[in-house]
């Protein structure tokens, strides 16, 4: 049992504990939400605490649950408690625990009262033009990946996870169907899909080629031969093209394909032609290590083919990205945040990464969408208008 729980069974704020306590807000969510306690007046905090939580009615099996949940966190190593040396690797703190990709977390009743909201701007798919955040860096990839479609060219789209990726891909399809364009789109599944078969299970070639063949009959009998499979798929794109359509090959998760198979990617490019018209495009989509393993010497013929476009962190376009989400809800963004949280937000998803001399930023959309549901919901806790500078120090 957390003192979270303990709290929340005893219907007590985070903002009643501070003023009970004479702790500061900061201090209190820190305590709260993460377990991390004043590093001087450790003692004096927990007995405060304690106190008050008693003074609220908390029983005795209730102040030593929370209390000993919380304290493990900090214990020192070569303690004798089963649980406390796993937890001290995560006690110290580090720049990119500060800035850590935080989970969804949707927003409580009491802050949805408190800012008027009925839905989360912060989170959710996009499902309209008026939802999707359009910068430089978003637009170009947005144009290779059209390109990919309507040209037949070999292209990767590469970001971390939360960068926009699918929001990318579902934009494509639905610009594909907005501007009529005959684009039949080929997906494999990647599901369970791993680079080695010691893991999961390897995408190979048939698999690919199975996939082309059934989107064009779903019932179709894919020959076993490679050769005859290789002619199947061919005169199926032959076909199909022959009747005005353009098809483009998406691999979602591409950074899980084996090396093998990126070569058989790059010759299937090369080969699926109708006279010197490529019939097929493909898309890969995937993580940042997508484009270490394009880099490897065996795969250099790919390299030399293929176009890269990365989905970079928004950086400097936070604010701009931050008012889309606000505007598309019908609301202000200084309705939720003050420009000095947004710079302070910026700040703390700009962090020196380990090993690397640049800094490293987490500005990613999905990553953004929780903390900002995570600083909605604080500044609720607190009784903050607005989510300030403190406030997301307080997360």
């Amino acid at each position: 049992m957390s003192l979270s729980t303990v709290m929340s069974a005893l219907e007590l704020s985070q903002s009643r504990l501070g003023k009970d306590t004479g702790i500061s807000r900061t201090a209190i969510n820190r305590i709260v939400l993460h377990g991390v306690w004043p590093a001087r007046g450790t003692t004096t905090a927990q007995q405060a605490v304690r106190a008050c939580l008693k003074k609220h009615g908390a029983s005795a099996s209730q102040l030593r649950e929370a209390l000993a949940v919380e304290s493990a966190k900090k214990l020192a190593p070569g303690v004798t408690a089963p649980e406390a040396a796993p937890e001290e690797a995560n006690a110290i703190e580090t720049p990119e625990e500060e800035a850590m990709l935080l989970p969804p977390q949707p927003l409580t009743e009491a802050t949805r009262r408190h800012f008027a909201l009925f839905t989360n701007p912060f989170v959710g798919e996009v499902t309209s033009n008026a939802e999707m955040f359009i910068n430089g860096n978003i637009r170009f990839v947005r144009e290779v990946a059209w390109q990919a479609a309507v040209g037949a060219r070999m292209v990767a789209i590469v970001g971390e996870s939360g960068a926009g990726k699918t929001t990318m891909l579902d934009d494509l399809k639905d610009n594909i169907l907005r501007e009529r364009k005959s684009v039949v789109c080929i997906e494999p599944s990647m599901e369970g899909a791993e680079e080695t078969d010691t893991k999961g299970k390897t995408v190979k070639a048939v698999d690919i080629h199975t996939a082309i063949v059934r989107t064009f009959n779903a019932k179709a009998s894919v020959a076993s031969n490679a050769e005859a499979r290789s002619r199947q798929v061919n005169a199926a794109l032959t076909e199909s093209c022959s009747s005005g359509h353009s098809h483009l090959l998406i691999i979602e998760e591409a950074h899980a394909l084996p090396v093998p198979t990126l070569n058989h990617l790059k010759r299937l490019h090369e080969k699926m032609r109708l006279g010197r018209k490529p019939m097929l495009g493909i898309l890969l989509v995937g993580h940042p290590e997508l484009e270490k393993k394009l880099a490897r010497w065996d795969v250099r013929e790919v390299m030399q083919r293929i176009e890269i476009a990365r989905l970079p962190p928004l950086g400097a376009d936070l604010s701009a990205y931050l008012q889309c989400r606000a505007s598309a809800a019908g609301r202000k963004l200084d309705e939720f945040i003050t420009p000095e949280g947004v710079d302070e937000l910026r700040s703390r998803l700009t962090v020196q990464g380990t090993g690397e001399p640049a800094q490293m930023s987490m500005l990613y959309p999905l990553n953004i969408n929780n903390w900002m549901a995570t600083a909605l919901n604080t500044a609720a806790d607190l009784g903050a208008p607005r989510v300030d500078r403190d406030v997301v120090r307080a997360i």
